[in-house]
């Protein structure tokens, strides 16, 4: 089997894995997070959390594959493997970790807008 076939689907698998799992993680754990923010709609929390995971997997196994297909150098030896993976999977690691710091930013966003309006009509 050819070297560069079987780093492909190291780097599919290993990316969509990690996809999939840190996805499940944000799902359970974002979940108490909206409830605190969206606490006066409840109602809200499940839907959007689930929107929010459709959308995750989307935009990462997205960009997964579509960094997948710019191959940069041939792969020839274990060495430009191990190179490739690591250059490639590092890239959509800090992708995953910037959505994250931007979903978590908006939502504090969120929470501090919904706290003014909450405080503006308890004073009125």
């Amino acid at each position: 089997m050819n070297l560069e076939f079987i780093t492909f689907i190291l780097y599919l698998t290993i990316a969509a894995s990690t996809t999939i799992i840190v996805g499940q993680s944000l799902y359970r754990n974002g979940a108490v997070f909206l409830e605190r923010i969206f606490r006066s709609s409840p109602q809200v929390v499940q839907p959007l959390n689930k929107m929010l995971l459709v959308g995750f997997y989307l935009m990462n196994l997205g960009f997964v594959l579509a960094f997948f297909t710019q191959k940069t150098a041939a792969i020839h030896s274990i060495g430009a493997c191990v190179e490739f993976l690591s250059t490639k999977l590092g890239i959509v690691y800090l992708l995953l970790g910037v959505m994250h710091l931007f979903n978590l930013f908006l939502f504090i966003t969120i929470e501090k807008r919904l706290n003014k309006e909450t405080i503006l009509l308890e004073n009125i």
